[in-house]
């Protein structure tokens, strides 16, 4: 414990008195008190940090109130050590005041102090709370970069899905009770009340396992039994679109009385409701009229280009709305940006093909001179189902993310080495990519089809020599 003082000669009273700081630095931790004392500053000697001697005057009582504290301090570090316990801000602010008390009515013959109530211990959350702390200031070896924040708010998002168990079915979170019968109750809650899937299920664990593993390296009195628990992660299928379907989407005219007809038939749908439904302050009900149909046109053409710029680009759509000039480079044909999510360095293909075209619609949005290659992406949930239903995709739902697995996928179909494509898509191992490549089962059984009579006509022309 390193005790020192300070005279706020700044903060000096109309009298010109000035108030005494002490300042605690133990653990890289630093916290600040008041003294509740006061010099002239001609009376302190800033080398010592004390006020003057003058014996027989108030200074000397100073000198007692400082000398008090520093022995506080220091032996409310020692207690703390002793017992094994690290002290934040808050609990060395009481421990100190605790002994300066004690210390106090000591020297004035008064009656010992009564030591407060022991605080209670940390719970699960305020432990989880302590470790994220600790998680957004920690730094990727792999890329000398803070975690994202994408990957924090996943882990906090984690602890909520915790407590939400915790509440449902009346199981205490507590360190000591991370065992197998934590772990079948919470996949029970999991699968049978929230119905979410393997991989979501999987994620929460390894953040819980994670967690669980810093409590032990702190020696924190967690049940060893968490070592046991299984992330499950598998293959999720066939979510990424095919040549046709993406081409399909890429065709699309929006401009055309099929279009028209179909959003006007959703604008009939919601006003058909709209006398039902509350209405907010200032707010005009719209008619059915080309203008509004115009503009609902205009934002599906604007969603399905975003979804475009994913699937070509390979790019998550917080990496998407981020992408600018300064990324691409023309005369090598690359476009080169770190992940978001991982702060990993993406070399993506700049050149136009017959079925990827990322250098024509980074050029069909130039004249509009954004910040960004195209406009920011917002509320695509809202549109991709209606582009989807233009296009005549019913097969798989299309989201943001389904854009990027496509990528993956088609190039690996067009005979691009997988890593190749893992350098487009950030990835840094080949489980973690392999969750992107979807699987298009007609393609697969016409493959093996192909093969079976290549094998079947050699194997007779062997037989006819």
């Amino acid at each position: 414990m390193e005790v020192t003082r300070q005279l706020l000669t700044e903060r000096a009273s109309k009298k010109g008195l000035a108030r005494i700081q002490l300042t605690f630095c133990w653990a890289g931790q630093r916290l600040r008190l008041s003294s509740g004392q006061k010099v002239d500053p001609k009376d302190w000697d800033a080398k010592r940090e004390r006020a003057k001697a003058k014996p027989g005057t108030y200074l000397d009582g100073i000198n007692d109130v400082l000398d008090r504290y520093t022995d506080a301090a220091t032996a409310a570090e020692h207690e703390a050590t002793l017992a094994g316990r690290h002290l934040d801000k808050g609990a060395m602010k009481a421990a100190i005041e605790q002994r300066y008390a004690e210390l106090a009515a000591e020297a004035a013959g008064l009656p010992a102090v009564p030591p407060p109530p022991p605080p209670a211990p940390p719970t699960f959350a305020q432990y989880f709370d302590r470790w994220l702390g600790e998680q957004s200031r920690s730094v990727n070896l792999r890329t000398g970069q803070r975690l994202s924040k994408v990957y924090l708010d996943s882990l906090a998002n984690s602890m909520r899905v915790l407590q939400d168990f915790a509440e449902h079915t009346g199981y205490p979170l507590t360190l000591e009770g991370m065992t197998p019968q934590f772990y079948q109750q919470f996949q029970e809650y999991f699968f049978q009340q929230r119905g979410q899937g393997l991989n979501t299920f999987g994620k929460h664990i390894r953040a819980l396992k994670s967690f669980l593993g810093w409590c032990e390296t702190n020696d924190l009195p967690v049940s060893p039994k968490f070592h046991k628990f299984q992330a499950p992660d598998e293959s999720t299928g066939t979510d990424a679109l095919t040549q046709p379907e993406l081409l399909a989407i890429a065709g699309l005219d929006f401009f055309t009385e099929r279009a028209r007809t179909l959003v006007r038939r959703h604008f009939e749908a919601l006003d058909a409701a709209a006398p039902d439904a509350p209405r907010r302050r200032g707010q005009r009900r719209s008619q059915v009229d080309d203008y509004r149909i115009l503009e609902r046109l205009r934002s599906l053409e604007r969603a399905r280009d975003k979804f475009l710029q994913c699937a070509y680009f390979a790019l998550r759509i917080s990496d998407a709305n981020k992408l600018a000039p300064r990324h691409l480079d023309y005369a090598r044909q690359v476009v080169r940006l770190k992940a978001g999510k991982t702060q990993l360095p993406c070399v993506i293909p700049f050149i136009d093909d017959d079925v990827f075209r990322p250098v024509a619609l980074v050029e069909k949005y130039r004249p509009l001179q954004l910040a960004t290659c195209l406009p920011v992406g917002t509320g695509l949930d809202e549109y991709l189902p209606t582009v989807a239903e233009l296009s005549g995709l019913t097969r798989i739902p299309l989201t943001s993310k389904v854009g990027r697995k496509t990528f993956a996928t088609l190039k690996l179909a067009q005979g691009v080495p997988r890593t190749t494509v893992m350098q487009a898509t950030g990835h840094k191992t080949e489980r973690s990519f392999n969750r992107y490549v979807g699987i298009d089962e007609d393609e697969l059984v016409e493959n093996y089809r192909k093969t079976a009579r290549k094998v079947a006509s050699g194997q007779s022309g062997k037989a006819a020599a």
